[in-house]
């Protein structure tokens, strides 16, 4: 693993995806699955099977979801929760100067009212994200980026992790990166160092990618706290 870096810490940034490792659910399949039926289920098979760019199938799913703002967060509000070491680790972000960025495939708007619901100082928290317009209850995803330019077969998610990791590397000698799911790998491969859980997990570990095995906050704070000792 590398620990180059870390002990100038203005020069280290941690990236976290938000839906599946932030929260302990992934909120979009939560809207999808509730309110899109059995085509959503068949919607994400497509896409796991690299068959449907995630883009696409979010513009096929918010075809047939109809829900106001509210409802829409109100739903996710009942039925997700932070994970439970969370807060202490943007403490101890706060504390050590260490700047925090969210980049998601998911959508601003959820992430935003996720940390005022929480308490949540989101000042300081960079998020990079899709939105969602919602006009009654039509919703229109509008996606991050304007390029549908693809590097790893996933087809276009709107919001590349790899694109932001690459415009964060030019600004930090070293990045941290903590994913959860599928869309994390591209991130995954180019970060100096990553946490994982679930399928990001199982991927690292069948490509041979470094990686510290997390299963929550806490588990990385008392790594962080490590890597900042052995560092000075």
């Amino acid at each position: 693993m590398n620990y180059k870096g870390l002990d100038s810490l203005s020069n280290v940034a941690i990236v976290s995806d938000f839906d599946g490792t932030i929260t302990d659910i992934d909120t979009n399949d939560l809207i999808y699955f509730t309110f899109g039926g059995q085509p959503s289920y068949e919607i994400e098979e497509l896409i796991a099977q690299g068959k449907l760019g995630v883009k696409e199938g979010a513009l096929q799913h918010f075809k047939r979801i109809h829900l106001t703002e509210q409802e829409f967060l109100s739903f996710i509000f009942q039925n997700a929760r932070l994970d439970e070491g969370f807060k202490d680790f943007c403490k101890l972000l706060s504390e050590k100067g260490i700047p925090l960025i969210v980049v998601s495939g998911g959508y601003v708007n959820t992430i935003s009212s996720f940390f005022e619901k929480e308490g949540i100082d989101s000042t300081n928290i960079k998020i990079y994200a899709n939105r969602l317009k919602f006009n009654g209850r039509h919703i229109e995803a509008v996606f991050f980026d304007e390029s549908d330019e693809c590097e790893s077969g996933l087809g276009p998610c709107g919001n590349c992790k790899l694109r932001r990791l690459r415009e964060l590397k030019a600004q930090y000698q070293t990045i941290i990166f903590i994913g959860d799911g599928t869309t994390d790998r591209c991130a995954a491969r180019e970060a100096d160092i990553v946490f994982a859980k679930g399928r990001l997990r199982d991927y690292c570990a069948a490509q041979g990618v470094p990686y510290v095995p997390f299963d929550s906050f806490h588990d990385i704070i008392h790594f962080l706290q490590y890597f900042l000792t052995i560092c000075k």
